[in-house]
């Protein structure tokens, strides 16, 4: 039986609700470890409280939890300081055991940036966080739904800077980890690769900038040599009002390229996943939504499929 961990996210958002609609009334075959806190007066059923993973061998039960604060500091929609400490203590702790391999993957709830940021501020995100702490250098962060998968050659950065972050070689082994990655987690035996361009019209052939010509051109043609599947680079203002459906992966330089396409097609149902690290990671694709927390009107069904797919990938 392998065992998952959920991060509840930030306890003041929408995690805890979501991460309740995902796994009450479970029937799935692994057990199940809640790391983080819960607001007040919100309970889970049928958790088993635990201190550490190991713990889990004394219980038949598949749903445990590890705390990750002091109690009774939370109230739904009212984020702070120590939401924020729990909701990174969430991921460091289960990234820890996911590094030990005492969990086989990771399903995290939203966070906070922001208020991770106030005690932590070399925080970027979920995805640098694990990276780094699983000491892994060549990654990917991607989104997956029925609709359409994507994936983006930089993660958390400025826009000003996606340019010069780019190189021929890293990116090389970046979509050679997603071809990978594709036959490995979702047996597609020869996927079909779409690559975009990083400027207005893919560049006019260098009107609007170089990068197509210089770096993504003989990129393609090198990996195409190799039998890899690989089109491009399109220009990303059309591709997407046209025939993207018949890729497996579609590849983007930047955050806004590629999501903004994804969530308007599949916002509440996506799932991001972190290629390329020693363990699964999925989550859902959208934020702690303040606003609504507390009151049973966050949709979990993103949260049902990053625990879904997390147990596909580890079948």
């Amino acid at each position: 039986m392998n065992k998952i961990g959920i991060t509840l996210g930030d306890p003041t958002g929408i995690g805890p609700e979501i991460v309740k609609n995902t796994i009450q009334n479970y029937q799935g075959k692994n057990k199940l470890i809640l790391y983080g806190n819960l607001p007040q007066n919100f309970t889970i059923s049928n958790l088993q409280k635990i201190t550490r993973v190991e713990d889990t061998i004394n219980f038949t039960d598949k749903l445990f939890w590890i705390e990750t604060a002091p109690t009774d500091l939370f109230l739904s929609g009212n984020p702070s300081e120590n939401s924020g400490i729990s909701a990174y203590n969430a991921i460091k702790y289960a990234g820890y055991d996911a590094v030990k391999q005492k969990i086989s993957a990771i399903a995290t709830a939203p966070i906070s940036k922001h208020f991770i940021q106030i005690r932590h501020p070399e925080f970027i995100g979920h995805t640098e966080f694990f990276a780094n702490l699983a000491d892994c250098n060549n990654f990917i962060m991607s989104f997956f739904s029925p609709k359409l998968n994507v994936a983006i050659l930089t993660t958390h950065l400025a826009l000003k800077d996606v340019s010069t972050s780019l190189s021929a070689g890293k990116i090389t082994n970046q979509i050679k980890l997603i071809h990978s990655s594709l036959i490995k987690y979702f047996g597609i035996d020869n996927p079909k690769i779409a690559l975009l361009g990083l400027n207005p019209h893919s560049g006019e052939q260098g009107k609007f900038g170089n990068e197509e010509l210089s770096i993504f051109h003989p990129i393609i043609k090198k990996l195409n040599e190799t039998g890899l599947r690989l089109d491009g680079p399109f220009p990303a203002d059309t591709f997407f009002s046209g025939n993207y459906h018949k890729y497996d992966m579609i590849i983007s330089a930047y955050h806004d390229q590629a999501l903004i396409p994804f969530k308007m097609l599949s916002f509440d149902t996506g799932v991001n996943v972190t290629l390329g690290l020693p363990f699964v990671r999925t989550s859902v694709d959208h934020g702690t939504a303040f606003d609504i927390a507390g009151k049973n009107r966050a949709n979990p069904q993103s949260m049902k499929n990053a625990l879904l797919l997390a147990e596909r990938m580890i079948g």
